[in-house]
């Protein structure tokens, strides 16, 4: 089958890759350079942080990408030598600073009754698993099973792997509408005004997915909302576990870097940092780890991650719109759920039956009371 993949972020790119193994002749279309936008600046962290703010449908799709991630990443390397840097050495919710011990407590049983396994560290505890936690931070829940990855790696090695499997990347050329004929997706057209036909059409935008579908009158909920984030230069070794209390979160890296994350804004299309909001991330940073002050500020960046109100993604066909697949809306998640959106598209135009129930993400009304900005 010729399809068409609008979008080459991750989940575009994944999806692209699964489909092309799968036998099919695959075009990916990209706005501006692959994953240059929210996957490059996505911390690449493999679990949520709050699962219990999320609908039953996140959770189950966040497990089962989770236990995929290990073999995802071993074809990865397997295949084009590049290592995404995949480490599985858990994450700290500290307490006393942005939750206190109690409210902590109640976070710990949430997550234990969804399946992530957590326990509590007392300080004496604390500091033999991770010295140099702040004065404030009084005791933790630690979890030790929790991966992150680095996002700008995995994505290089993701498009190597879609190029190698004979994927065709357009970059730099976005896609201004969907094109429609006698009620089927029979492909894009592009701002030049040139139109690009395919027997299958997968959204997977990200960000401008809304406004896409809605070119062919189809409403789907997907906003833009702002991440900025900094980076900073450490020593190897100083942080081994990624430490996340709520309002800040440090994720460190193999080469001694510590990315700091992140905000949360409404601000549309408008990708910028923001002196303020980076200095308030670096100060919460200092509470948490009081040697990241005097670490070296090596860049700063803002992503759009594509949000929908009730969090839930939006993954399979749309019945009243053959030709059309949507794998888009993954908000906070977009690197956790490459893999299982990949497999899950794969199933939907194979025509096989999805390997988990898909009925959730499909295009559904929201409720307008849904908070996207609550965590």
């Amino acid at each position: 089958m010729q399809i068409l993949v609008v979008g080459g972020g991750i989940q575009g790119l994944a999806t692209a890759t699964a489909l092309a193994r799968e036998g099919h002749l695959v075009q990916v279309v990209e706005r501006e350079r692959p994953g240059s936008r929210a996957s490059w600046v996505a911390a690449g962290l493999l679990t949520p942080s709050s699962p219990w703010k999320y609908p039953q449908g996140l959770i189950a799709l966040c497990h089962a990408s989770e236990a995929m991630y290990g073999d995802y990443v071993a074809d990865l390397i397997e295949h084009t030598g590049i290592d995404p840097e995949y480490e599985n050495e858990g994450m700290l919710y500290p307490e006393g600073l942005g939750f206190s011990v109690d409210e902590m407590e109640v976070c710990t049983r949430r997550r234990n009754e969804l399946g992530f396994e957590v326990k509590h560290l007392d300080r004496a505890a604390l500091d033999a698993l991770q010295p140099g936690l702040g004065p404030g931070v009084e005791s933790a829940a630690w979890q030790p099973h929790s991966a992150r990855i680095r996002s700008p790696r995995l994505v290089a090695a993701v498009l190597k792997r879609a190029l190698q499997c004979g994927v065709d990347v357009i970059s730099e050329c976005p896609v201004v509408s969907l094109v429609s004929s006698a009620g089927r997706v029979t492909g894009v057209r592009l701002s030049t005004g040139q139109e690009l036909e395919a027997e299958c059409v997968v959204l997977s935008a990200g960000a401008w997915s809304g406004e896409l579908a809605d070119s062919i009158g189809l409403q789907i909920d997907v906003r833009p909302v702002r991440g900025q984030i900094l980076l900073l230069r450490g020593a190897v070794g100083s942080l081994a576990a990624t430490v996340n209390d709520g309002d800040c979160y440090l994720v460190p890296r193999r080469d001694g870097r510590i990315l700091v994350g992140s905000t949360m804004e409404d601000a549309g299309f408008n990708a910028v940092t923001d002196r303020e909001a980076l200095s308030r991330l670096h100060a919460l940073a200092a509470q948490l780890l009081p040697a990241t002050l005097d670490m070296e500020v090596e860049t700063a960046w803002a992503g759009l991650r594509p949000g929908t109100p009730d969090r839930l993604p939006y993954i399979g066909a749309v019945p009243e719109l053959p030709g059309l697949v949507l794998a888009t809306g993954h908000f906070r998640n977009g690197i956790l759920l490459a893999p299982i959106t990949a497999r899950l598209v794969t199933d939907v135009v194979a025509g096989r039956t999805p390997c988990m129930d898909i009925a959730a993400y499909a295009p559904r009304p929201i409720d307008s009371e849904c908070a996207l900005l609550a965590g």
